[in-house]
């Protein structure tokens, strides 16, 4: 197995299934209406939503960094600004999360071994550590959305 397919079995694990730390971001998603996803619980805190958003946004930035692609404002789109907190909009913002998930698995699946210790332009960090650094958050922010989603559960 190359470290291209041990990353790529971490990420599988953290997003699908079998993860260590529990369970995986899509089945801590799954069931969570717009109105749960939008739902702020305290000043000073994301929703579930724009924490979605914004892993969606990090993970987005990593793909284009191994393919080439110049860096997008992250003062714009880091948390963006929700639409309207309803079924199809909260739905299609799953969607662009899950085409995300699949754009940066394909540009990993692609990736040349050796370009793991690379470092892109205009960062400071190997593609290896952004690689890790995606699952890694990916990780951090689930473990946000379980609290929120079982504070709002017993509200």
């Amino acid at each position: 197995m190359t470290e291209v397919e041990r990353i790529l079995d971490q990420y599988d694990r953290a997003m699908q299934g079998d993860a260590w730390h529990g369970d995986p971001v899509w089945n801590i998603l799954d069931g969570i209406s717009a109105e749960a996803a939008a739902s702020r619980v305290a000043a000073n805190t994301h929703t579930i939503w724009e924490l979605v958003s914004h892993m969606k946004y990090w993970e987005t930035e990593v793909s284009r960094r191994i393919n080439g692609l110049p860096a997008r404002p992250a003062e714009e789109l880091n948390f963006p600004a929700m639409p309207v907190a309803t079924e199809e909009n909260w739905n299609s913002a799953l969607n662009e999360f899950r085409r995300s998930n699949s754009d940066f698995r394909q540009a990993l699946s692609k990736l040349d071994p050796e370009r793991l210790d690379q470092t892109p332009p205009g960062r400071d960090k190997t593609i290896y550590v952004d690689l890790h650094g995606v699952i890694q958050h990916h990780v951090y922010h689930a473990g946000q959305i379980v609290f929120l989603r079982n504070f709002l559960e017993r509200k």
